[in-house]
């Protein structure tokens, strides 16, 4: 009988621990309590390594226009650089490849950092498209400092960096241009499904 009642009141102990233990997670102070992501499997820290978390990117009235002419001639031949070579790197080591040091030099630096991908090599030269967002990353980018943002209403510009004037052979030096962005690509393929949708109607 006694070991019966010994029994009974240690089960009654383990069983008071054990709901103690338990309740208490009710009482700590929400400050002190983990992270959610720290009861996961994977920490934090492996999460924002296997899924970086993207940064975002700034969205201006502006867009970003490379002053130098893509449609530009050069009387001397120009250096054929690597193209895996970078604008940075060729510029500390050769200038431009040109008689211009404001010359684009063409290695698309500024295309990769564009998280738009609103640029395309054109003629040894950067072309921003109707892609840009303004957000102005491509600006640091370049070594020559030849990128800048306009208001998306600027219809004629000097699409020059050159304003020293300095003895060039470019044949685009300081002239004034009208601002025509080219067209989203988008806009080009849902043009051309239209029109074969619009061919099969009629046939």
């Amino acid at each position: 009988m006694i070991l019966l009642i010994v029994l009974i009141v240690v089960i009654v102990l383990i069983a008071s621990v054990f709901i103690i233990l338990n309740t208490s997670k009710f009482f700590v102070k929400k400050e002190d309590r983990n992270d959610s992501k720290d009861d996961l499997l994977v920490s934090s820290n492996e999460i924002d390594f296997i899924s970086p978390s993207i940064p975002q990117v700034e969205i201006t009235d502006k867009r970003a226009m490379v002053m130098c002419n893509c449609h530009k001639e050069f009387k001397g031949n120009r250096s054929l650089f690597n193209k895996e070579h970078t604008c940075f790197m060729i510029n500390s080591d050769n200038g431009t490849g040109t008689d211009c040091k404001f010359s684009c030099i063409g290695l698309g630096d500024c295309a990769r950092v564009c998280p738009q991908q609103a640029i395309n090599i054109v003629n040894n030269t950067a072309v921003i498209t109707n892609l840009c967002i303004g957000c102005g990353k491509c600006i640091d980018a370049c070594p020559l400092h030849i990128i800048q943002l306009i208001s998306k209403n600027k219809e004629i510009v000097v699409k020059c960096y050159n304003q020293e004037c300095e003895p060039t052979s470019c044949s685009a030096i300081l002239k004034e241009e009208k601002v025509e962005w080219p067209e989203k690509k988008d806009f080009k393929i849902w043009r051309f499904c239209y029109r074969i949708v619009k061919g099969i109607i009629k046939s």
